[in-house]
């Protein structure tokens, strides 16, 4: 018996071990092919706008007789789509004839890219320079020569790590008289994926080594099923044991990003407070503080550069931030003996008038634990000291919390926290009236900075 025990539960850990492996590989996969193809996107709508913007009847006129005003103009446009377009490292016009590539425009946002260690500055062409074929790009000169369409190339040579797209401009006959090119930097994916899977292994072999100590726990529970008195006792130390242990890996989340440090341990206390006024059972008030713990756990698989950047996210960022939701319920999801701690880190962000992120749930549809964790997660984010500002005044936090009722925050819990605010809860002990009496708009701005996660 003791032998198979034995055997089960390496095949368990095994089992585990596998699944955690899996959940990292699958993780990095996704990461990777995303910011692939957001940066493919880039350069497709990129060299397809630039390409609009050229008039094919004019290359050969400029060739021939160089700058006019309509030159110029074309070229502040293309500037202008290079320098405000993300990754784009060069963008350039050549007509593509038998001799080479005859430069039309030449634009280089090198200059920009080298403040992220992406590429040195590579000297541009002028209009009608006679660029020579690299020997790697001729068996692309057919089709180019053809006027035909291109795909995507994917290059690493003395321009760098780049992807390329050629883009075809027509004249009033449609005849292809010369190409847009577009390059969008790579460099910098590896680094990404290589951080992005350092941090989902540790929080792998974090939870790999709670589904140990927890196994090991419970194996020796039920070799004591028949003492009753001891089991229980037991019981409630494995408890303790557990709940120790996401309180300490909670903490490791909030020392994650330097703007929100005690927030996870703040939420899960108004939380359980909110789950005792709605007249829940002692064992869902425990269970839903645990969830509460956890909620922004997501936040670990987020870049430092992006979860502690002062200044405004772009969007590709942004997108990132939101993403802690969901990086946090696949983190969760297989946690079999609390099903509901992955949904609180999922669905925390989600609206009863279905703007919320990252399904849209609307609703009921929220499940209750998020619904209590969302009205907690609020509060905290206002009524708490950040670098960028201090805590809000408590009434007006209080007035926006009400305010925001039926659309943001699900009506009922907002009226139970309304009630604990009437018996003096939620104000802080040196709460003496102070605080930012900013308006609504402001602290949303704010919010969108940080607090969104």
């Amino acid at each position: 018996m003791k032998k198979r025990n034995i055997i089960l539960a390496v095949i368990m850990m095994l089992a585990v071990l596998l699944t955690v492996t899996a959940v990292v590989v699958a993780g990095v996969s996704i990461f990777n092919n995303t910011t692939r193809d957001y940066r493919e996107k880039i350069i497709e709508n990129s060299s397809k706008l630039a390409a609009e913007q050229v008039d094919g009847d004019k290359i050969d006129e400029w060739l021939e007789n160089g700058v006019d005003q309509d030159y110029k103009d074309t070229e502040s446009v293309l500037s202008s789509i290079l320098n405000n377009t993300p990754y784009l490292q060069y963008l350039y016009v050549y007509q593509i004839k038998e001799d080479g590539c005859h430069v039309i425009f030449d634009f280089d946002a090198s200059e920009e890219m080298e403040k992220y260690n992406y590429s040195e500055n590579v000297e541009t062409g002028t209009l009608g320079e006679l660029v020579p074929f690299d020997e790697s790009f001729k068996k692309y000169i057919p089709t180019l020569l053809a006027g035909g369409e291109m795909d995507i190339i994917e290059s690493n040579d003395t321009y760098g790590w780049l992807l390329t797209k050629y883009e075809p401009v027509f004249d009033s006959n449609g005849k292809c008289t010369a190409y847009v090119g577009c390059d969008v930097s790579m460099v910098g994916v590896n680094d990404y994926v290589k951080t992005y899977s350092f941090r989902l292994a540790i929080i792998a072999l974090v939870f790999f080594a709670l589904c140990i100590a927890i196994g090991i726990r419970l194996s020796f529970v039920m070799k004591k099923a028949d003492e009753s008195e001891r089991l229980i006792e037991q019981g409630k130390r494995d408890k303790q044991f557990i709940r120790e242990l996401i309180e300490s890996f909670a903490k490791v989340i909030d020392l994650k990003d330097s703007y929100t440090q005690g927030h996870s341990a703040r939420v899960a206390v108004y939380t359980k407070m909110l789950a005792e006024e709605l007249g829940y059972d002692e064992e869902t008030v425990d269970r839903y503080y645990n969830i509460a713990l956890l909620h922004d756990i997501g936040k670990v698989g987020i870049p430092d550069n992006v979860l502690n950047k002062p200044g405004k996210l772009t969007d590709e960022e942004f997108s990132l931030i939101k993403s802690h939701t969901s990086r946090g319920y696949n983190v969760l999801k297989n946690i079999s003996f609390m099903p509901e701690i992955a949904v609180g880190a999922q669905a925390h962000h989600e609206r009863p008038d279905g703007r919320g992120y990252p399904n849209g749930l609307k609703g009921e549809e929220i499940p209750r634990v998020a619904q209590i964790i969302a009205v907690a997660d609020c509060f905290d984010a206002m009524y708490s000291d950040r670098p960028y500002r201090s805590r809000m005044n408590f009434d007006k936090a209080v007035s926006i919390i009400k305010e925001v009722s039926g659309t943001q925050l699900t009506p009922d819990v907002v009226e139970a926290f309304l009630r604990l605010v009437e018996k003096g809860k939620f104000r802080a002990a040196d709460d003496n009236g102070g605080g930012s009496m900013e308006s609504i708009e402001n602290i949303h701005k704010e919010q969108n900075k940080k607090d969104n996660t």
